[in-house]
């Protein structure tokens, strides 16, 4: 039971709910609530087939498709690294380049945000160490939580908007460029995992 909980946790960190509502702020703006729930599960249902697919299939999946583990790290660093830069020097609203039509919108929550190589390498973790029941319902109930922590976050920056929206956006963009510094160091160590992974197999280094 501790590890399952362990495994439940720390794919819920490399899920960074927080990261997803500062990401979703401008979402929450823009939409209706009720447009921005549906939009939110879309994105977490695409998510979990997506985690389910990696946990069942492994990194075998990775090598049919002819994609090195440690190749996925290094890219999802880079693009990491892109989105980190932006949080820290122009806050919340950094990511809204990513953003495209509404109808576009689940899928770009779902990648890079929810969908990444950290949480695709955990998912594979989580399917190794556990039959696929159990996998399936450590992945489930880890984005029912991530769910409810955005859907806290969005009554609660509704509750405020009209009465502290901007001492609440002063606070939330200071915590983004924080977040910003965090993402970016996992940024650089994703980066150079996956250079150490690429040259380990090519013998470059033991």
């Amino acid at each position: 039971m501790h590890d399952i909980f362990r495994n439940g946790v720390a794919f819920l960190a490399i899920l960074n709910p927080f990261a997803l509502c500062l990401y979703l702020m401008g979402a929450m703006d823009d939409l209706n609530a009720k447009t921005f729930f549906r939009v939110l599960f879309q994105a977490s249902l695409v998510s979990y087939l997506v985690f389910i697919l990696f946990a069942w299939l492994g990194e075998s999946f990775l090598l049919a498709l002819r994609v090195d583990p440690s190749a996925l790290r290094l890219f999802g660093g880079l693009i990491f690294l892109a989105i980190a830069y932006k949080y820290v020097s122009t806050g919340y609203r950094a990511v809204e380049m990513l953003r495209g039509s509404l109808e576009e919108l689940p899928s770009t929550i779902a990648v890079p945000f929810m969908i990444g190589a950290g949480t695709i390498t955990q998912a594979i973790l989580i399917g190794k160490k556990h039959d696929m029941l159990l996998s399936s319902t450590i992945l489930l109930t880890t984005l029912v939580v991530s769910f409810g922590i955005v859907a806290v976050f969005y009554v609660i920056r509704m509750a405020l908007r009209k009465k502290l929206e901007r001492v609440f956006e002063r606070y939330v963009n200071m915590l983004a460029r924080i977040n910003g510094l965090l993402i970016g160091a996992i940024s650089v160590s994703m980066i150079v995992d996956g250079i150490v992974g690429l040259m380990q197999k090519q013998g470059l280094i033991i």
